[in-house]
């Protein structure tokens, strides 16, 4: 594999990266449209409001795996640096 093979793959890795970042973004910004407007109570204060959503955010299937494989995808671009 040539120097510029290796760059194109790390280039779409990123990439991918990016965009599995993005989509965990859309889902956490969901998620918390969901938790205001659903939850209503008088002892609601900002720090319990992200622990809610937090808690509803680690049920949530699709974000874990895109946690779990921007994880692996951080972990294997540390070790091909290496």
């Amino acid at each position: 594999m040539s120097h510029d093979d290796v760059e194109g793959v790390a280039g779409q890795g990123e990439q991918d990266l990016s965009e599995m970042r993005q989509r965990m973004a859309v889902i956490k910004e969901e998620v918390t449209a969901e938790v205001e407007e659903k939850w209503v109570t008088p002892y609601r204060t900002p720090a319990v409001f992200d622990l809610k959503v937090q808690a509803r955010l680690a049920s949530h299937e699709e974000y874990r795996s895109l946690q779990d494989r921007v994880r692996d995808a951080q972990a294997a671009q540390s070790s091909a640096a290496e």
